[in-house]
């Protein structure tokens, strides 16, 4: 390899956390590692994680935490470099953590503290880091690797693919290496959005724009319950987000592709049943109060307008004037509250991808089972994390892993 002007022992293609989480720990056994970024600046994701507070990892991981087509491969992964080895490597980079409810964040809930202390660290250990240097091919040639990109070529004896997949692709994570991943033999499990706001209807639910409620909410796909999760809800023009229904879109995107009806249903009141409900509701029946207003003592007011619309009733229709079954159907409404979903946010609005390369391709220590030498870590495998910092958590694990065994 020395007769090449450009060789180094590892190259590692994108500079997001999984990346520099690798070279980091290759470089600290001494290997001579060289970064290569497409975008104009490294972890540009990075600032953008956890609305720019960066959760990078959570106190609690049960068996929903990872998802993919192998979800053992993640979890075997992260007993190898946990939540406790992740906070010790942050502090160890001179950076104070806190937890939120579980959540771990940097002290001063600043992502560009994660961001700097990396790139710090990638500063001290002589990386280098070339940025605007998107890579267009990579070749094995005998026991070496060449990496071409629109301004060089370049030898190395290993490469690690840190790319990420397809979501939020201003951040530099777009699929533009998924032919080069092919053409190496690899298989990619079909890529989607994932942690991602679904589409609702515009015209029947834009009034409600901005209402933000607390509910259990359950996925239906053809009609049937498949999973279900609780917290805030936010309705938006054309979607609905929140982290229950982010947490919930990986099923329901899947669904929709295979063309299946898929709804939410919300229970606004999940403390109460529905007799107890329509007692509370009944309760106002004695004053001259409308049913619109009776709603707004327990609901927001844009959602005591709308669901006085879907009963047919107009907002200055006294309550006093229903029967007990009009407040049996109002519980109801309240108790499985429907909205029907027709599609996804996109990629520009998933915080992750689902899919990616088949990790049955890939050994315990990151590495092709396919082709010696290259490895892959982060978002560019078929991994994907629940809400809660359990993305970054995988990023880093594989990324420490793989840099271990290049080291």
């Amino acid at each position: 390899m020395e007769k090449y002007k450009n060789t180094t022992d590892i190259i590692v293609v994108g500079s997001g956390p999984s990346g520099l989480m690798s070279a980091v720990t290759a470089a600290k056994k001494d290997r001579k590692v060289l970064v290569l970024e497409q975008k104009d600046v490294p972890c540009k994701k990075i600032y953008a994680t956890g609305n720019g507070r960066c959760n990078f990892t959570n106190l609690y991981v049960d068996e929903k935490a990872f998802r993919g087509e192998q979800p053992k491969f993640a979890y075997d992964a992260y007993e190898r470099f946990d939540n406790s080895d992740l906070i010790d490597f942050i502090n160890e980079l001179g950076v104070i953590t806190k937890d939120i409810n579980g959540y771990v964040y940097p002290y001063n809930e600043q992502a560009s503290t994660i961001a700097s202390c990396l790139l710090f660290e990638c500063k001290r250990l002589g990386i280098l880091i070339r940025c605007s240097e998107k890579v267009v091919d990579i070749t094995k040639i005998d026991d070496a690797f060449e990496v071409t990109t629109t301004l060089e070529k370049y030898r190395c004896k290993n490469v690690v693919i840190a790319v990420g997949g397809k979501a939020s692709p201003s951040h530099g994570s777009d699929g533009n290496l998924n032919r080069i991943i092919r053409k190496l033999g690899h298989d990619i499990i079909l890529q989607r959005s994932a942690l991602v706001p679904l589409l609702t209807d515009e015209k029947k639910f834009s009034t409600l724009a901005g209402v933000r409620i607390k509910c259990n909410v359950t996925l239906f796909v053809n009609e049937k319950p498949v999973n279900k999760e609780a917290g805030e809800i936010i309705f938006n023009k054309d979607n609905i987000s929140g982290i229950p229904v982010m947490q919930l879109s990986r099923y329901a995107v899947n669904a929709l592709a295979e063309n299946k009806r898929v709804s939410l249903e919300l229970d606004m009141f999940d403390q109460i049943d529905t007799d107890e409900l329509c007692k509370l509701i009944s309760k106002k029946r004695q004053s001259d109060i409308s049913l619109c207003e009776a709603l707004g003592f327990l609901i927001n007011d844009k959602l005591a307008r709308f669901v006085t619309d879907m009963t047919g009733y107009g907002e200055k229709t006294k309550l006093y004037s229903l029967s007990d079954n009009d407040i049996n159907r109002l519980g109801e409404i309240l108790k499985h509250f429907k909205v029907d979903i027709f599609g996804d946010s996109g990629f520009n609005r998933a915080q992750v991808t689902l899919g990616g390369v088949d990790t049955t391709q890939i050994d315990e220590n990151m590495q092709s089972v396919i082709v010696k030498g290259l490895y892959f870590v982060g978002e560019i495998l078929d991994v994907d994390g629940t809400c809660g910092g359990y993305n970054l958590q995988w990023a880093f694990t594989s990324g420490h892993i793989a840099g271990e065994s290049l080291s």
